[in-house]
């Protein structure tokens, strides 16, 4: 899934995440990422937080899909 979901411009739809053969947990945390509700720096400025809103690894703006999929960080890991 994570080879298709980087290979791809969306994340798939959530019934693609429950069909996904791992423990429950990685599955709801797919889940949440695929909602878009994890606090990342962009929700929690939503939320009114005054920080910054920059990834703290490369210096661009931290966004759930740069966060798991585009930093160069993510990629190595």
């Amino acid at each position: 899934m994570y080879i298709d979901v980087i290979n791809s411009s969306a994340i798939p739809s959530s019934k693609y995440v429950w069909k996904v053969k791992v423990p429950l947990k990685i599955n709801v945390f797919m889940w949440f990422v695929h909602k878009q509700v994890i606090l990342t720096k962009d929700n929690l400025v939503k939320r009114n937080w005054t920080g910054s809103n920059r990834c703290s690894f490369c210096d661009r703006d931290e966004t759930i899909k740069h966060l798991f999929f585009d930093c160069p960080l993510a990629k190595v890991l």
